[in-house]
């Protein structure tokens, strides 16, 4: 409990929030090598939705993790720097990438970029997010 103390209801806060970040990135990773098998092989209504679907559920995990971010620049005497959180800040060029794959309808470029850019960058934030909740734990 946290008696009314804010550093320790951020504190709690941010943990909730890797948390919940941390249960949920293994399904969007999923999702969107799903959609990136389907992509090279049935360019269909369906495969579209489960991609757009994907692509919101990413980009919800990406605003998570900035508000993370955010409650550890606010923390004082943060186990985590706020800089440690910065995984998705070196996709923007990727995100422009597949979106200039979208307007070309390059379907398999599109899927490359979502198997060999964007899923090893949903790992990487993963292992992030570990260490953070071991660093936490031990605070």
């Amino acid at each position: 409990m946290s008696n009314g103390d804010p550093q320790a209801e951020l504190l709690n806060t941010i943990i909730q929030g890797v948390d919940a970040a941390m249960s949920v990135i293994d399904e969007i990773e999923a999702g969107l090598i799903d959609c990136s098998k389907r992509l090279r092989v049935d360019p269909s209504n369906e495969t579209f939705t489960a991609f757009s679907a994907g692509i919101a559920n990413l980009s919800d995990l990406v605003a998570l993790m900035q508000e993370i971010r955010k409650g550890f620049e606010h923390l004082q005497n943060s186990p985590v720097s706020p800089e440690e959180i910065a995984v998705f800040g070196e996709s923007v060029g990727l995100f422009r990438e597949m979106e200039e794959a979208m307007e070309r309808k390059d379907w398999i470029t599109l899927a490359d970029l979502i198997q060999y850019e964007i899923s090893p960058l949903i790992i990487k934030s993963k292992q992030e997010f570990i260490a953070i909740k071991e660093r936490l734990s031990a605070h």
